[in-house]
């Protein structure tokens, strides 16, 4: 992929015998001033950053919303650029997901009622979940049945949807939440989750004891209580179903259990280091806050959690150890200067975390908003501000 370095404000890489303050950062995409752009490099990416995916064959796509529209923005390894505008009865895309074959999914919720579509490489859009109809549609029914509050997606290896569906229940105050897939007749099928209702004075505890299920609990005998769960879904390479619950992340696993890959423990116990990559404790002690819009991603048992997380000791600045290093265009530079600037005086920090594959939890960037890891490298997103400019940028895991 065509590639340009990035650098924050006056960093500059020091001799080889020392340890440059920050992270050296290549551009993938962004700091341009075309809105159509064919490459990557002269791109200008606007409006919300909804959510960032990079397939297994290196091509990364950027969902974002603006003037009630949604884009797809993809990126291919030689630095080709290409928009895609989405149809534009799509006001309200909030997660993409891509099947290896390149085949694109968006959901958009419409007030309540949860939808799903296919988006071919032209932006017409074709119903996969849902009708529009607030309901809910029984295992073994056709998928484009009635459906509840529909956010976070992925597909299985197999080509599957996959997608998390909130139950509401008024009377009780509560959602439940349920994932569930599409199966290749076009029917439904339920894999994690259970209908059930908590009496409304036990409705906290029932969201923290949602992130702890005991080892070999399965999947469906789980209740998934939460308002903000099941917003981001993503699958890995050996068919685990990883999704986003209320301050924490469940992994649905082949053999039909449920287990936490993260969640609130003692939320004293893994502060965010002063440099990235520090072992910071264990992700049973994350306790995460989710960015509203950005997803979770998995790969090779690395899960990246872009959080919001409170610097009360040290609200008003970016720890020299997370600033980028390297070489940058202007248009760059002005767009990261930015997103430093802006984390400056904010008490909730913009973070990526990731939960690494021996169940340990470390910081990797500072500022961003989402990320996703793909062979050993680390994509992030940059963004200037509300409803601004962004980059894309990646870098090597540490070995």
């Amino acid at each position: 992929m065509a590639v340009m370095s990035l650098a924050l404000g006056a960093c500059s890489l020091a001799k080889s015998s020392e340890k440059p303050d920050g992270l050296a950062l290549e551009i993938v995409a962004g700091g341009g001033t075309d809105a159509v752009a064919k490459t990557a490099a002269d791109a200008k990416l606007t409006g919300y950053m909804r959510d960032l995916e990079v397939g297994r064959d290196g091509v990364v796509r950027l969902l974002t919303s603006e003037n009630n529209r949604a884009s797809i923005w993809v990126f291919q390894p030689g630095g080709a650029a290409r928009r895609i505008q989405v149809d534009p009865s799509i006001t309200t895309a909030t997660q993409l997901a891509v099947a290896d074959d390149g085949t694109m999914y968006v959901s958009h919720p419409v007030k309540r009622a949860g939808l799903v579509s296919k988006v071919d490489a032209a932006g017409k859009t074709t119903l996969i979940v849902g009708n529009g109809s607030l309901g809910f549609t029984a295992d073994g029914g056709v998928a484009t049945g009635p459906a509840s509050r529909i956010t976070g997606i992925s597909v299985d290896r197999q080509g599957r949807l996959v997608y998390g569906e909130l139950r509401f229940f008024d009377t009780a105050n509560q959602n439940i939440g349920l994932v569930r897939r599409v199966e290749a007749n076009g029917r439904v099928t339920t894999i994690a989750g259970r209908s059930v209702t908590l009496p409304e004075d036990d409705y906290s505890i029932g969201i923290v004891r949602s992130v702890n299920p005991p080892a070999g609990t399965m999947a469906l005998d789980w209740s998934l209580p939460g308002m903000f769960q099941l917003r981001s879904l993503t699958t890995g390479d050996d068919g685990t179903i990883y999704f986003e619950s209320d301050r924490g992340v469940l992994a649905v696993v082949p053999d039909g259990t449920i287990r936490a890959a993260a969640r609130r423990r003692d939320r004293s116990s893994a502060l965010v280091a002063d440099r990235p990559f520090t072992r910071e404790g264990d992700a049973a002690d994350a306790d995460p806050m989710f960015q509203e819009d950005a997803g979770i991603t998995e790969d090779a048992g690395y899960v990246t959690l872009p959080v919001q997380y409170g610097r009360v000791d040290s609200p008003h600045s970016v720890p020299p150890a997370y600033r980028w290093t390297g070489q940058f265009s202007a248009g760059a530079q002005r767009i990261v200067d930015a997103a430093a600037k802006g984390a400056e005086g904010d008490e909730l920090q913009n973070l990526l975390r990731i939960v690494r594959p021996d169940g340990s939890l470390t910081t990797a960037a500072w500022a961003v908003e989402g990320g996703a890891i793909r062979a050993g490298k680390l994509y992030v997103v940059i963004s200037s501000g509300y409803r601004g400019e962004a980059v894309i940028g990646r870098f090597d895991l540490p070995k």
